[in-house]
């Protein structure tokens, strides 16, 4: 198992296994949300994560038409959010090693001006294309 919680310890998860994926997103949002040049994010199928405790102290906010972001009401700690079959989860967040590593980059057309891109992580303007495979 490997557990995540928030600052404050008022929320906490775990993932039955690794998540398939981990991203660096530098769109304007993913900045703002974790106050960085960027956010880490990992991804996990909906079945392999599960609520510990806390899940009533997750605040919701639609960002945008198509996305919610979830915060801890006490803290304001980013916290995992629940899409129809996925789970997107702030790296930041793990307690545990999730024995993965960042493997791409998206938005980096919109990066913050101070941040140099790394160039060992594929790295796209957008979203990757739908044949992108990790």
């Amino acid at each position: 198992m490997i557990k995540g919680s928030c600052l404050c310890g008022a929320i906490a998860y775990e993932l039955s296994e690794r998540p398939e994926i981990m991203n660096l997103c530098h769109c304007a949002m993913c900045r703002k949300i974790s106050g960085s040049s960027y956010g880490t994010f990992a991804h996990i199928e909906i079945g392999k994560f599960r609520w510990i405790c806390g899940e009533e102290n997750v605040q919701r906010y639609q960002s945008s038409p198509n996305h919610i972001r979830s915060f801890c009401k006490h803290c304001g700690s980013n916290v995992p959010n629940e899409d129809d079959d996925e789970v997107c989860i702030p790296a930041g967040t793990l307690d545990d090693d999730p024995g993965i590593t960042p493997r791409l980059q998206i938005f980096e057309g919109d990066k913050a001006p101070w941040q140099v891109i790394d160039t060992h992580i594929e790295s796209f303007t957008k979203f990757p294309p739908d044949e992108w495979e990790p």
